[in-house]
């Protein structure tokens, strides 16, 4: 009987461990009373030009990100940050501003949490660091799904979203953006690493810029808890109103806990 008992636990702690994602997993969420916590510091510049014209925006962002499980799949999510931010164009000369507090609330829903998996989430949010042909903060709503398959340490994953400006000046950044991804995730627990790598398009209405990037973030796990993270994201491909090439690349590094 205790044998039968032990095999049992053994079996269910096995099944558990399977489905309990790692914090840098892109289908993570907190467990029911638990917080996870994301700080993330990025550089990244973005350049637009045709042969009239020349712009570069500068962007030094800090942002730190919460977020406390309701139950085991449903996630309260908030994030604030501050963008340093410089601009230089052919026409304005150099602008410069530090003081961007941008924010987001939200929430998270993991619809499917075994070996397939699919996620949904919403969040309203205001961007001070893009107020400046708005009349103020730019304000939205946005909603995105993730849908992924693990086989082995692998997790291939497909995710889209869609942004809708709210109370925005006509004459402003006032239409819905798109994003979508095909992306591949690899977990090794055994050298404590992992690795999220990917192709993503983005398509702005107001400005008419579609851009294709790629992005990469490895990973390291000083504990099951705590995990380190280097990233990078560069523009393949990037066009805009007027005829304009868009350029641009970030780099930058995260810090994820849970407790």
């Amino acid at each position: 009987m205790l044998k039968q008992a032990l095999l049992v636990a053994g079996a269910l702690s096995l099944t558990t461990s399977a489905y309990a994602l790692e914090l840098t997993n892109p289908f993570y969420g907190p467990s029911k009373g638990t917080v996870a916590s994301t700080t993330t510091y990025e550089f990244g510049t973005a350049t637009a030009k045709n042969d009239f014209y020349r712009s570069k925006e500068y962007d030094n962002t800090l942002t730190e990100s919460l977020s406390y499980g309701l139950t085991d799949t449903v996630s309260l999510d908030a994030s604030v940050g501050n963008v340093w931010q410089k601009t230089k164009d052919s026409y304005d000369g150099t602008d410069k501003d530090d003081k961007n507090i941008d924010w987001d609330l939200g929430a998270t829903w993991n619809i499917l949490t075994g070996p397939t998996k699919l996620q949904v989430s919403a969040a309203y949010g205001q961007d001070e660091s893009n107020s400046h042909d708005n009349h103020g903060a730019y304000k939205y709503v946005d909603a995105g799904v993730k849908l992924g398959h693990t086989i082995g340490i692998y997790t291939p994953y497909l995710a889209g979203a869609v942004e809708r400006p709210l109370f925005q000046s006509e004459e402003g950044d006032h239409h819905v953006k798109y994003e979508g991804k095909v992306g591949v995730y690899a977990y090794c627990p055994r050298a404590d690493v992992a690795v999220d790598t990917g192709l993503r398009a983005d398509y702005n209405r107001t400005d008419k810029v579609a851009a294709y990037s790629y992005d990469l973030e490895v990973s390291y796990f000083l504990t099951n808890n705590v995990a380190v993270s280097a990233f990078g994201s560069y523009i393949l491909d990037g066009k805009a109103i007027e005829s304009q090439d868009v350029y641009g690349k970030s780099i930058g590094l995260r810090l994820r806990t849970a407790f």
